[in-house]
């Protein structure tokens, strides 16, 4: 009898142990399955199938410890919760699983793994500190597997990586190549290193650590990937001879064939640096030959473009070449790149039929804003300094003479690095213009004093009036020298400052009680409608801003707003009304191709605020909303956000807009309609 029972209690545990196994063997199952599904994906992506196999797993695995919490299947169950919810992105519910393990079971074989995934968790979860720490107790634990303090390095380095502390991450990745060379990790680490000095811009160590990696035994596309890297640094650092040596290697492997357009490109690259240029557009005509309708044969068309602007300077033959890259690869990224050039050839072409034989101020603008183009949308230096130099020789007289000497001094001394070339420019500006606004920054690169010269100058003489405003108290003289300013430097900065000086004392000293102190601001809007002290006087009358005022306003203050002088780090278009800084030449945009849905705010709906937000958009050049400022305020933050959420959301058709105007701003109202309640007293929001 007593043989029975005992056959029978073994007989019974046998099949409850099954029975568990069995539930977290399904778990196991459904986990992989969703790890199957995982695979291939993007990271970040979730896909949906696979967060339902996730969340079957987590179920079963749960039953194991809830009806047998104490088996040898546990822990396995534990931490099999804890990964599903760390694939599934809940990182804090994965993080409070493997915390549970390590306290529950602290011999478990899984204790290791665990505290790499917490450190995990705590990083995903943005807490990088926490994150760090916690790796850093792993690298230096000598209890840990091998594996896991390499993936602590590897992981250490990925943190410092994605910060930009190139240093660190070095540091940790060539911790993990010295200690755990035979690792998996230990390739992809040593590329990491290539990559954090290529980034430092020290393409002599990139080179180097990039020709390391084949000592990790990589695979076939992760060793050509480092010797193409190596080449790469070749160029940067002006080895032509030794980077066409790693390029037309590769061309002989018959194991890198496909590979092949992307190494001729390489080669092409290296003929074109070697100043070959007629050879190099012969090469490329052969790439798009040979690789049709690839983004290999777009890239061609692209680089033939670039060569024709930038080299040959045929503005008509390389848009020819950008709008051929569209149509070759429409998808890829650098036929957008294409299209961005075309469009500003486009604009230069514009520019340049605006450039009329006469001597007029239309056509001083039209030369210097096509200077401005050149050297800030189209990366060409010589150009722009050639266009400056012809608008300051043809035409001295003109407003934009002063600015133009300017910008091309800071092209001398800043991009071309000639002090020499420099020095003349800015003499002449302290010659010709010294009543400028750019006489500061001559002075300061001349090193001299202003104290030094007998000339007006419209700062020194705006100080003066200061100080006998303040100072002194001889409102009259300030008055004086106000004016002063404004009759003899017309065109300079401190003419505006100067014109919004007399409507403050006017307003503060004389007070009159009529309309006087009005009209003194109102001249102020009309003489100088683009500076920041009209807006300063439109606020002083109560006035809305003009499209494209500064969000905050100059701040009342005892005296006049101060307005800081020119930087010298960059050229000054203050002065220049165009599409860019000027709101009036803004234009309307087109009808969109798919308006953004205003959704009123829940939480708004009683204020039954109704009408419209004005905005100014900036269209890109596939039609896309890619910035947005709010312009007409509700005077209620929730639907005037809502608004330009809506404008963001619009799509244009870019077809109908004109190719010069593309990537610039745009006037756009959305309307602002409360919901009405239906019938079932549910709020329609179709506004």
């Amino acid at each position: 009898m007593r043989n029975k029972f005992q056959i029978i209690l073994i007989l019974s545990l046998f099949f409850l142990s099954c029975t568990y196994y069995n539930t977290f063997y399904n778990a196991r199952k459904s986990f992989k399955e969703g790890e199957n599904m995982q695979k291939g994906l993007a990271s970040g992506v979730k896909s949906t199938g696979a967060n339902q196999k996730y969340e079957d797993a987590i179920k079963k695995a749960s039953k194991v410890l809830i009806f047998h919490p104490k088996s040898k299947w546990a822990d396995d169950a534990l931490f099999l919760i804890g990964r599903a919810y760390y694939n599934m992105g809940e990182y804090a519910k994965a993080q409070r699983k493997f915390e549970e393990l390590l306290t529950s079971f602290p011999k478990s074989k899984f204790v290791d793994d665990c505290h790499y995934y917490v450190s995990l968790c705590q990083y995903k979860s943005g807490n990088e500190l926490d994150a760090i720490q916690s790796l850093k107790l792993l690298v230096q634990s000598s209890k840990a597997e091998k594996k896991k303090r390499a993936e602590a390095d590897f992981l250490l380095g990925g943190i410092y990586f994605e910060r930009g502390e190139y240093d660190d991450a070095v540091s940790y990745y060539r911790h993990l190549v010295e200690n755990y060379r035979k690792d998996t990790l230990a390739v992809f680490a040593q590329a990491r290193i290539g990559e954090s000095f290529w980034l430092k811009k020290d393409y002599a160590q990139a080179k180097e650590a990039f020709a390391q990696v084949e000592k990790y035994n990589p695979k076939p596309d992760k060793l050509f990937d480092s010797k193409f890297k190596s080449g790469e640094c070749c160029y940067l650092m002006g080895d032509l001879e030794e980077g066409m040596k790693i390029f037309t290697g590769f061309s002989r492997e018959t194991k890198y064939a496909e590979k092949l357009p992307l190494v001729k490109l390489k080669i092409t690259e290296g003929i074109l640096l070697s100043d070959s240029t007629q050879e190099a557009i012969q090469e490329y005509d052969k790439i798009i030959k040979d690789y049709p309708k690839t983004a290999h044969s777009a890239t061609a068309l692209y680089q033939l473009g670039i060569i024709y602007q930038e080299k040959l300077g045929d503005l008509k033959k390389a848009k020819e070449m950008f709008d051929s890259c569209k149509a070759e690869s429409p998808q890829s990224k650098i036929a957008q790149e294409a299209l961005t050039k075309s469009a500003n050839i486009s604009k230069v072409e514009e520019y340049q039929k605006d450039l009329s034989a006469e001597e007029t101020e239309k056509s001083c603008k039209a030369l210097f804003l096509l200077a401005e183009f050149y050297l800030a949308q189209m990366n060409q230096p010589d150009s722009a300094l050639a266009e400056y130099l012809l608008l300051a020789a043809k035409h001295p007289e003109s407003e934009y003479a002063p600015q133009s000497l300017y910008a091309a001094a800071w092209i001398l001394e800043n991009i071309k690095k000639d002090t020499t070339g420099a020095k003349e420019v800015y003499e002449r500006i302290l010659k010709d213009y010294p009543g400028s606004d750019y006489l500061k920054p001559a002075l300061e690169f001349l090193k001299v004093s202003p104290d030094s010269l007998e000339v007006p100058n419209p700062e020194r003489k705006y100080l003066e009036a200061e100080r006998m405003l303040f100072e002194y108290e001889k409102v009259d003289s300030a008055l004086v020298l106000y004016n002063g300013i404004i009759q003899e430097f017309p065109q300079s900065l401190y003419a505006g400052k100067a014109a919004y000086a007399i409507a403050w004392i006017t307003e503060h000293y004389a007070n009159p009680g009529d309309s006087t102190v009005i009209l003194a601001y109102q001249k102020v809007i009309d003489q100088y409608p683009n500076s920041e002290y009209a807006e300063a006087a439109r606020l002083k009358l109560g006035l809305s801003p003009t499209m494209g005022a500064k969000s905050t306003p100059p701040p009342q203050q005892q005296k006049p707003p101060e307005q800081p002088g020119p930087d010298t780090t960059q050229v000054d278009t203050t002065q220049v009304d165009t599409t860019s800084s000027s709101e009036s030449s803004i234009p309307m945009a087109p009808e969109p191709l798919k308006p953004g849905v205003f959704v009123y705010p829940e939480s708004e709906k009683e204020s039954g605020i109704k009408g419209k937000v004005g905005l100014k958009i900036m269209i890109d050049f596939e039609g896309k909303v890619t910035d947005a400022v709010l312009l007409s305020k509700t005077s209620n933050y929730w639907i005037d956000e809502a608004a330009k959420k809506a404008a963001m959301e619009t799509t244009f058709d870019p077809q109908k807009i004109d190719a010069k105007l593309l990537g610039g701003w745009f006037l756009y109202d959305v309307e602002v309609i409360p919901p009405q309640t239906g019938q079932d007293g549910h709020l329609d929001q179709t506004h």
